[in-house]
């Protein structure tokens, strides 16, 4: 009996142990994929409603389904499916930021593409994200419809009164000089939406800084009345390369973080960076950007 016994948890250990391994075998071979395909990435696009759109790795025999995300802002957003196979076929999507969830702002806005698969036969779930980020900028069509007044029969002046004086049409030229940018300055874009209730601010230490060096950026939660740390707040932290890629992601729960991490050599440009801090409901978000030589 004894025997018997041994013999079935034996089998039953092994039978285990080959279930667990199929099923992460399963996941390392179930590859997925997706991908923002328009608008492009670190362009920009005016304030409003803005329609993206993409493919991923979807297809007839697997099941997935895409998600969109504003600047971390929560629960993602299901996309539209537009894949020639039906209506569950998210091969193609293609999502619209609206005031239901969100608009784009001015400034650098994080837009986050997700698939998310049950790997067959039932499952777990896999999921891989991809990201962009674009400046939103505000246009303005008041010139074009500005119009200008009309003759009329009384617009003749007597010449003596139509001269006007040298002196009054000069503009000095020092008012007219435009400034530029020299090359290789930084650029801040900063993009904040503090409530009442939380402060949020990012301090980058480096910026320009050199590729391979050490940059270390610190976020702070505080109260804006008495601008005290803020205690039991969740701070996220997110840096992103110039391809809209997550290169680094913190999270605490003290209302304040600064992580310090070694900047890669083989890529230069704007890096993003992204910070929130929520707590009972109650949300702020604030990003700004770094440039690497």
């Amino acid at each position: 009996m004894n025997f018997e016994r041994m013999l079935l948890f034996g089998f039953s250990g092994t039978l285990l142990a080959l279930m667990m391994f199929i099923s992460i075998v399963s996941v390392s071979v179930y590859a997925i994929t997706i991908k923002i395909e328009s608008p492009p990435g670190n362009q920009q696009v005016p304030v409003g409603e803005l329609t993206i759109s993409g493919t991923s790795s979807d297809n007839s025999s697997s099941q997935c389904q895409v998600y969109l995300d504003w600047n971390n802002l929560k629960p993602y957003q299901l996309a539209t499916p537009t894949g020639s196979n039906g209506s569950a076929d998210f091969s193609k999507w293609s999502f619209t930021y609206t005031s239901k969830y969100h608009l784009i702002q001015t400034g650098v806005n994080d837009l986050t593409s997700k698939i998310t698969c049950l790997v067959p036969p039932a499952g777990p779930t896999v999921t891989k994200w991809y990201s962009i980020n674009v400046t939103g900028t505000a246009t303005s069509n008041r010139s074009s419809n500005v119009q200008l007044p009309l003759p009329t029969a009384n617009t003749k002046t007597p010449a003596s009164n139509t001269q006007t004086p040298a002196s009054n049409t000069q503009t000095p030229a020092s008012n007219t000089q435009t400034p530029s940018l020299q090359s290789g300055a930084s650029v801040n874009t900063t993009n904040t939406s503090n409530s009442d209730k939380i402060n949020l601010q990012i301090n980058v230490e480096s910026n320009p800084i050199p590729a391979g060096n050490r940059q270390k950026v610190a976020v702070t939660a505080s109260d804006p009345q008495t601008g005290n740390t803020l205690d039991r707040v969740f701070v996220r932290l997110t840096i992103k390369d110039p391809s809209g890629n997550v290169v680094k992601d913190y999270t605490d729960t003290d209302g304040e973080l600064a992580p310090s991490f070694r900047i890669g050599n083989d890529i230069t440009g704007t890096y993003s960076v992204l910070a929130s801090a929520s707590q009972a409901g109650i949300k702020a978000t604030k990003s700004t950007t770094f440039i690497v030589q």
